[in-house]
């Protein structure tokens, strides 16, 4: 939003909301801010409660049940890290490389341990119970009415927040952070 003076002196400034500023055609494209602009949405969607999606239902004035997801806070946090993983994969230096590899390797050992843990569960259920939960249970899947899968998506949190201090190291060593020098 501008806001303009009424008087119609040559001194007339214009303050412009320099949040939705969007420069030129011409404006070249710079890898920093691209950079910059993925981390700071991680940060964000780090810095607040990550708790999992719901679906919240409400009536409208018709009566009619109106249904909304609301997102799942812990999921947006990991995408937005691993967004991040894919603007600066040009930037990786050999220690980021072996650091978020081995991260990830660890998160899907752990993920295969826990997967193991839920079929041994299933499958030492005696045969009504399996009944229960027949098609509910698939090899391959956490059932995300279960214990194993919130195990799991901690796990995820915690690696790609490791995940994303090494990318912060990173922009360090690559020196983003520069100084800008003002004319008073």
């Amino acid at each position: 939003m501008a806001i303009k003076s009424n008087s119609n002196s040559n001194s007339d400034i214009e303050i412009a909301d320099v949040e939705n500023y969007r420069g030129d055609k011409f404006q070249v494209f710079n890898h920093q801010i691209l950079v910059m602009e993925a981390l700071r949405k991680a940060n964000e969607a780090g810095s607040h409660e990550l708790r999992s999606g719901w679906f919240n239902e409400k009536m409208d004035s018709r009566g009619n049940v109106v249904t909304a997801y609301i997102e799942d806070t812990r999921k947006k946090f990991i995408e937005c890290v691993k967004t991040s993983i894919c603007v600066m994969t040009c930037d990786f230096d050999d220690e980021a490389k072996t650091f978020i590899e081995s991260c990830e390797n660890e998160l899907e050992e752990s993920r295969d341990e826990l997967l193991k843990e839920q079929w041994d569960w299933y499958s030492g259920l005696p045969p009504k119970l399996k009944m229960m939960w027949n098609g509910k249970i698939i090899k391959p899947f956490f059932n995300v009415e279960l214990g194993w899968f919130l195990k799991y998506i901690e796990l995820e949190v915690e690696c790609y927040r490791e995940i994303l201090k090494a990318l912060h190291s990173l922009t360090k060593r690559l020196d983003f952070y520069q100084e800008e020098e003002f004319e008073a």
